[in-house]
């Protein structure tokens, strides 16, 4: 028994549009599936800046108190030290020594020379400390910007998902037109 063409015809182009039409609303779900996942995974890059920005923050802020607490530990150094030159320089004058020259101003220099390394020593670990701590500022400010840019490429890539279901559409479009041209052409393949 042979089947009209027009017969044919409907029945491929209805077998090619519920084909088009379950393959829309699949690529609706995944489309809208993605869409979310997009979102989500922009609003944790957007969280991950912005912690990173926070941080990055207390690493400046503790690079400024490195700086200071090497200086203050420079300056009590120098303050030592002083106050240790006079009370050998007290002690010099008492027993009716002179203080200002010989072995007495020897001690005093080398006490000074002593004192100030170890200051500068002081103020140089409180910098290493500071530049450490601006290393690690600078690079959590890099990671902010890489995740805020990935938060806005994600945050990009969920409004424009939809272009791919526009291709589905349009493909089994193509299907339906084919069946229509093809049984038009040859008629139906059925016996």
């Amino acid at each position: 028994m042979a089947i009209a063409t027009s017969t044919a015809a409907m029945i491929s182009a209805a077998v090619a549009l519920a084909g088009a039409a379950a393959g829309t609303a699949s690529a609706v779900q995944q489309t809208e599936s993605r869409r979310q996942q997009a979102e989500y995974q922009s609003k944790l890059a957007a969280r991950n800046a912005q912690q990173a920005e926070q941080s990055a923050q207390a690493a400046e802020e503790s690079a400024r108190q490195g700086r200071l607490q090497g200086y203050e530990a420079a300056q009590a150094k120098r303050q030592q030290t002083a106050k240790l030159i006079s009370a050998q320089r007290a002690q010099t004058g008492a027993s009716g020594a002179q203080t200002d020259e010989g072995a007495t101003l020897d001690k005093n220099l080398d006490t000074a020379e002593k004192g100030e390394i170890d200051a500068l020593s002081a103020e140089r670990q409180g910098r290493a400390n500071a530049y450490a701590q601006d290393l690690r500022a600078w690079n959590l400010r890099n990671q902010s910007a890489t995740a805020a840019s990935n938060a806005d490429f994600l945050g990009s890539r969920a409004e424009t998902d939809y272009l791919g279901l526009t291709g589905t559409l349009l493909n089994g479009a193509s299907r339906v037109g084919r069946n229509f041209y093809t049984i038009g052409s040859r008629g139906p393949l059925l016996p």
